[in-house]
């Protein structure tokens, strides 16, 4: 089964075709939204869009790791990474039958 990926280009196609709205604005607003998230996630560590999601970000340890291929151990730097949590209503579509 083939994965199918969502990209920012297919999202802004589709935006002109459900509402007629041009590529360049269409854009441009999809990048504000994307900062505004992105800087408040550095902020507060959370983002909670209602009737959406919520955005955390989840701290990690450092943690050994192993290479696969030569069994080799290697340490794993600690990083942050983002979660998301669907509000009740994202959860609820998606688990609607179709």
């Amino acid at each position: 089964m083939k994965r199918q990926n969502i990209n920012k280009k297919n999202v802004l196609k589709e935006i002109y075709s459900d509402l007629g709205i041009p590529i360049a604005f269409s854009r441009k607003l999809i990048d504000s939204i994307l900062e505004i998230i992105v800087e408040d996630l550095n902020k507060n560590n959370k983002v909670k869009i209602s009737g959406f999601g919520t955005f955390k970000i989840i701290n990690k340890k450092s943690r050994e790791g192993r290479n696969p291929k030569s069994k080799e151990l290697f340490l794993i730097k600690p990083r942050k990474v983002v979660s998301f949590y669907p509000s009740k209503e994202v959860r609820k579509k998606i688990n609607e039958k179709p």
